[in-house]
């Protein structure tokens, strides 16, 4: 399944490039296919692919705490346009 994920730093001062770089290693059941990263906004998005949106939500939170807010919603790989 494919996902989409998105967030918004809390602290406006803070760099969103150094959010949107994820230290963390990914788990084996999911793939970082993308990063969109609109620095003026404080905002970044990630495409994912996992077999579950919570192994997604988990790592994301794990890694990135509070830092941002954070969404989340699935995209369907037939009628998304890239």
């Amino acid at each position: 399944m494919f996902y989409a994920s998105c967030h918004q730093r809390q602290d406006q001062a803070q760099n969103v490039n150094d959010i949107a770089i994820f230290e963390q290693p990914l788990p084996k059941n999911m793939i970082l296919h993308s990063t969109f990263v609109y620095i003026e906004e404080g905002y970044f998005q990630c495409l994912w692919e996992a077999s579950d949106v919570d192994i997604i939500q988990q790592y994301i939170t794990t890694t990135l705490g509070d830092v941002c807010l954070h969404d989340y919603y699935s995209v369907d790989p037939i009628t998304a346009i890239a």
